[in-house]
This record gives C-alpha cells, structure tokens and sequence, in this order.
C-alpha cells in the first residue's frame, strides 16, 4: 500500500512537471509585456488584448486555415499511403519483400535533414514551391508509420482472412473491410501522431513557402518577433491558439490511440 502511494506520488510529481509549461503559457497568454519580464506568477487582472491582438492581424485566419488545410488532407494521405503499403510488407509473401521491408526500414535512419535540398530542388523543378502541394506530397510518406501498421497487420490471425477468402473476397475487399477495420487503433496513433507532427513543423514550411499568405501558423506565428523588441504575451496568446486544434485531435482520437499504443496487434 505505501508503495502504492509513493509511485501515485512520483507520477503526480512528474505530472506537475510536465503540464507546467504549458499552464504557464495559458497564464502568460492573459500578461502583459512587464508581467511577464518581471516574472509575475499571475496578472494582475485577465489581459484580453493578446488576443484581440492576434485576431485583429489579417494574415492569422489565413495561416490557421493554411495549417488545417495542410495538416488534414496530409494526415489523410499519410493513412491511405500507410495502408497500401503496409498490407503487403504485413500480410502478403511475395519476391522481394525482405529487401522492400528492410528499404523502409533504411528510410527510417535517414535524417531529414540529408535530405532536405534534394527534395527542395525536386520540388522547384516540379513547381510546386510555395504551393499547397508541395508540403503536402512530402509529408504523406513516413516509413516509421508503414513499419507500425505493417506490424500491426502482421499480428493479425489469419483466421480472419482465410474466412473472407472462402466467401470469395479480393485483396482489396480483405484489406479495407477486414484488416483496416481491425488495425484501427494502430491507424489512429499514427493520424495523432502525423498530424501533431505536420501542424508543430516549422523548418519544412519556413523554405517550402516564400509568400506571406501561404505561411503555416507555426512560420506566421514567428513574424510577432520583432527585430529589436519581443511580444511575449503575444506569442503566449498565438501558442494557446496554436495548440488547440491539436488538443482538440487528440480528444476525439484518444481511446483509439491509447489503444494503439499498448496493444501490437491480435494475436493468434
């Protein structure tokens, strides 16, 4: 029993720890600029002109619509890739299927950074720079994910397959109304994860777009720098703003994801 209570202990003290930062942004989004540099732990009164700041600013609504736009229809492409390429290297033997699962494991170790002025100047032969789709083709693509559901769709017993297969079901027909629907969990985490991870990118878009109006939030967010003055409360209001979508995703996902994150897969 005290072990019991200590471990509750310990988590709760790593959880205070963890969530502070971000109950200080929420609070510092209410500041005002002197608050703020003077470390006040609480304004003195709620401070809405952050805010009113922020949303007066014509170029916000059109980066937080670029954001969405971008982070949705990628996460739904990143799904769709992720299940036609992981059904084979998971559930089909064929020739060559070693040598294409240990290829995307390769993709894995790459860094993106090694890779970052090929796919720039891949993407300015193609014309698609500072455009929609020139962040959202090279987003769809995540080895890491394919490896996940690949192995998700592994687990799975074939039982199942082998049932639809005496109906007379195809390939197609077993992957989306037989294996999708099983790896749910594992294609929910990885939506979470993928979308999170597009909606925070700051570097890619940063060189991707050049015109104001087709920035991201994260990239607008960072034009409130000034060169010789910093409007911290500001920038807590913009985060705030920032963070919600993502919050947002992740409540509707969440039982999926949890389920995807401690279970492997079915076993046999």
């Amino acid at each position: 029993m005290k072990k019991s209570k200590l471990l509750t202990l310990i988590v709760f003290i790593f959880l205070l720890i963890y969530i502070f930062p971000l109950l200080w942004m929420i609070i510092s989004s209410f500041k005002s600029n002197l608050e703020i540099l003077t470390q006040k732990l609480f304004p003195s009164k709620l401070n809405f002109e952050n805010y009113s700041y922020i949303f007066k600013q014509s170029g916000v609504l059109r980066w937080f619509l670029n954001s969405s736009f971008i982070s949705l229809i990628s996460t739904f492409g990143v799904v769709v890739i992720t299940i036609l390429a992981a059904y084979p290297l998971g559930r089909l033997k064929f020739r060559g299927n070693k040598f294409l699962f240990y290829l995307t494991l390769a993709g894995i170790m790459i860094p993106l950074q090694a890779i970052m002025i090929p796919r720039y100047l891949l993407l300015r032969d193609l014309g698609l720079l500072n455009k929609y789709w020139g962040l959202i083709i090279p987003y769809m693509v995540n080895p890491m994910n394919i490896l996940i559901v690949a192995q998700f769709f592994k687990g799975i017993p074939n039982e199942f397959e082998e049932a639809a297969r005496i109906d007379g079901a195809s390939d197609l027909y077993i992957l989306f109304r037989v294996m999708v629907p099983l790896a749910r969990p594992a294609l929910a985490a990885i939506s979470v994860f993928s979308f999170v991870g597009i909606w925070n990118d700051f570097l890619w878009p940063l060189i991707v777009m050049t015109d104001q109006k087709m920035y991201t939030l994260p990239v607008g967010l960072a034009t409130f720098y000034g060169s010789y003055t910093m409007k911290y409360g500001v920038t807590m209001a913009g985060n705030v703003i920032a963070s919600l979508p993502i919050f947002i995703f992740f409540m509707i996902f969440q039982e999926q994801l949890i389920k995807g994150l401690t279970v492997g897969g079915l076993k046999e």
